[in-house]
């Protein structure tokens, strides 16, 4: 059982990618990125989550479990997944999604043995997903820092900043936008790798920039991490999949005068050259 985890825009779907054609079932709602979209409706809701109990968060836990091993859902496993879908700012369901899970009130599916999950969000749930299933691991992709802070991708930031007493007032310029999304990638990794101390052989970190340009490496400590075992023909075909889209080392073309030494110097820490 594999959970992905990162920051939004770190290369997560190819990592995913890998990982079903290895054969984990990541579900049955996904987006172009691979996204687990029931995981989306349930989880990706900042506001939820400031008010939500543990028991609230466990009881969609519960849901999410039923409803990706295809068990059937009670009237109210249903309606707590109708209700996240219908008050979750961050996505929107069509009929035909609430028409698929009206059919899961009625019958069981195939029980999938290799499954998971991938959707960015997940690394602000992981201690508690890792706690929930004991058979759980978790892959975290890290993109390199300094890529990530001019990336356009901010949703993260903007959802869950206040985490960190990071917060967009809107009217920020380009060098303060670029310096407070490096201020989260640095805050949430400090957070992933202290929590990740907790659960040893259960985490497993991947660089993304090794996963380009070296993914024989980062492949093969996924298959071993996984448990899983495939052919060497697929493994080989499984190599092919990483891909520089062009976004690495973007960094490169900008000025990074405008970040103070130390944050750089914790980019480099986690292993990424500057």
């Amino acid at each position: 059982m594999i959970a992905i985890g990162a920051l939004g825009g770190s290369g997560t779907r190819a990592v995913a990618e890998v990982l079903i054609q290895a054969g984990f079932y990541l579900g049955d709602d996904l987006n172009e990125s691979n996204d687990n979209l029931i995981f989306t409706r349930l989880f990706k809701n900042p506001d939820w989550f400031k008010e939500a109990s543990v028991n609230q968060r466990k009881k969609r836990m519960d849901v999410f479990e039923k409803y990706m091993l295809f068990k059937r859902l009670s009237i109210k496993d249903f309606y707590v997944l109708f209700f996240a879908a219908k008050t979750n700012p961050t996505i929107h369901s069509k009929a035909s999604f609430y028409f698929q899970i009206t059919k899961r009130l009625f019958c069981n599916g195939k029980l999938k043995t290799n499954w998971g999950w991938k959707e960015p969000n997940t690394q602000i749930y992981m201690c508690e997903f890792l706690d929930y299933f004991d058979e759980l691991k978790y892959i975290h992709v890290l993109r390199h820092g300094l890529d990530m802070a001019f990336s356009n991708n901010k949703q993260q930031l903007n959802n869950w900043g206040w985490k960190y007493n990071i917060v967009l007032h809107g009217n920020e310029n380009d060098d303060e936008l670029a310096n407070k999304q490096l201020d989260y990638w640095i805050n949430s990794t400090k957070d992933i790798m202290e929590k990740s101390k907790k659960y040893n052989n259960r985490f497993l970190l991947i660089n993304h920039e090794s996963f380009c340009q070296n993914p024989k490496y980062e492949i093969d400590k996924m298959l071993v991490f996984s448990g899983i075992n495939i052919s060497p023909e697929n493994v080989e075909r499984l190599y092919t999949i990483p891909k520089n889209t062009g976004s690495n080392n973007r960094y490169k073309q900008m000025d990074l005068s405008i970040f103070d030494d130390q944050k750089l110097q914790f980019v480099k820490d986690m292993g990424f050259e500057i």
